[in-house]
């Protein structure tokens, strides 16, 4: 099997009290066997079980970290941001645009359509999204060629434990929606993958990602 993330076909099979992964041995990206993902009317399901309210003081707190670590940095305000994966209350969105930035959203189940993809953004944020995605290659692939030049792709997940005994124990991989993990490798290497450059990588859960700017016309030799 090769895979999801990068394609190699160097993956080996684990198990996990009784649940198939593959483990990348060239990315690092450890992907949950397909015959374990969840079906759309129960990964939707637990989705609506999450209660990510922006009044509760601490889910508050824990997006503004990531807005203040993987955007203000990174992004003037103003700027256009899509909140890819929003989830039912699409709360990041309304922080950002609370904050300056000119926010969309969008999720498969809560706010579907394919407007985003008929634009482009200086900034696209995965928040606790990344992990969810069934094909993130390509996923990452049409999310990267919707960035404006200069533009940053900002992602929040959990990253793996480096060892098999740590991983089998991690409480993160036990939701049944999370269908693949990352690491410091496998993010590199997605950002290579992409042509992007790599802005920021903090553990234990943030990476920027940042498109090319535009050469200007005398840098780039043209009149």
């Amino acid at each position: 099997m090769l895979c999801r993330l990068c394609g190699s076909a160097a993956t080996s099979p684990r198990s996990f009290g009784g649940t198939g992964y593959l483990w990348c041995g060239d990315c690092g990206y450890i992907a949950l066997a397909c015959r374990f993902f969840p079906s759309r009317e129960s990964e939707e399901s637990r989705y609506r079980l999450h209660r990510n309210d922006p009044a509760e003081p601490g889910y508050r707190a824990f997006l503004e970290t990531f807005i203040e670590r993987a955007l203000e940095p990174f992004l003037e305000r103003g700027a256009s941001v899509l909140d890819f994966g929003s989830g039912p209350t699409a709360a990041l969105a309304g922080l950002l645009a609370g904050r300056g930035w000119a926010a969309g959203f969008y999720d498969p189940y809560f706010a579907p359509g394919g407007a985003w993809r008929r634009r482009s953004w200086d900034g696209i944020v995965l928040h606790e999204v990344a992990e969810h995605l069934r094909q993130p290659a390509r996923t990452f692939a049409a999310l990267a060629r919707r960035l404006e030049p200069g533009g940053v792709l900002a992602i929040r997940t959990r990253f793996a434990p480096d060892s098999r005994e740590a991983f089998e124990s991690w409480w993160y991989r036990r939701d049944s929606t999370h269908l693949g993990f990352y690491g410091p490798r496998s993010i590199s290497g997605l950002a290579d993958a992409l042509g992007l450059g790599l802005a920021l990588l903090e553990s234990p859960d943030l990476a920027v990602l940042r498109k090319p700017a535009r050469l200007s016309a005398a840098r780039s030799g043209t009149r």
